[in-house]
């Protein structure tokens, strides 16, 4: 097959952890109890921000969608709570997958699904001049949740260089802004635009590029 099914088994897993997918269509019951309560409140809070980010008050940190300043913990696999530095990962390898944390306590914003992020580390002489913009050291943050029905995406095609969500199989190149290599979505992965702080940590230098999610059309 040539399609993107006959490469399935050049895709690895991008976490080891038994996490369900949550997507829109799916009953995801690996989704925390304080995420299910707070899901609805984020929603309400994030749906008229547009690409700012702020929400209010109100709503509390940990509902916010990712904010400038925010530093990147993973949340799965070998190097669970550890937060991400300029050095932490290997260029080319698998993808880590975690949450922004807020920069005063380190607590993940996690009651926002839509904040779920990968980051990996890609030889920046093969990015395009729109992810050199958004990467620091060769880094990139992108959203971990496919743009077609919510998915949580898991696979990574490591000869390809590409992400590729299990439930519809599409597939996204990080190297291209998260652009959609094949469908069925069609819009490409919202990034949060990154740099390296003084520590050496991978931080927010804005809010997301798009609002993360599943398409609503």
């Amino acid at each position: 097959m040539n399609d993107v099914r006959g490469k399935a088994a050049e895709a690895e897993n991008i976490s080891d952890d038994n996490d369900p997918c949550c997507c829109t269509e799916c009953d995801d019951e690996g989704l925390s109890r304080r995420a299910v309560m707070g899901y609805g409140a984020a929603i309400a809070a994030v749906g008229g921000l547009g690409l700012s980010g702020t929400a209010r008050a109100s709503e509390g940190p940990l509902n916010m969608p990712v904010q400038p300043g925010d530093r990147f913990m993973i949340t799965r696999g070998k190097m669970k709570k550890t937060l991400l530095t300029a050095d932490l990962l290997e260029t080319g390898g698998k993808p880590v997958e975690g949450f922004p944390v807020t920069p005063d306590t380190n607590e993940p914003r996690d009651v926002y699904r839509n904040n779920r992020v990968l980051m990996l580390k890609l030889d920046t002489a093969s990015m395009d001049a729109e992810t050199k913009g958004l990467s620091a050291d060769g880094n990139l943050v992108y959203s971990a949740i496919c743009t077609h029905k919510g998915c949580t995406i898991k696979s990574w095609m490591k000869k390809q260089q590409h992400l590729r969500c299990h439930c519809h199989l599409s597939v996204f190149n990080p190297l291209s802004g998260g652009s959609v290599e094949s469908g069925p979505a069609r819009r490409q992965l919202p990034a949060v635009p990154i740099e390296i702080d003084a520590e050496g940590y991978v931080v927010a230098a804005a809010g997301w590029t798009e609002t993360p999610g599943a398409a609503t059309k």
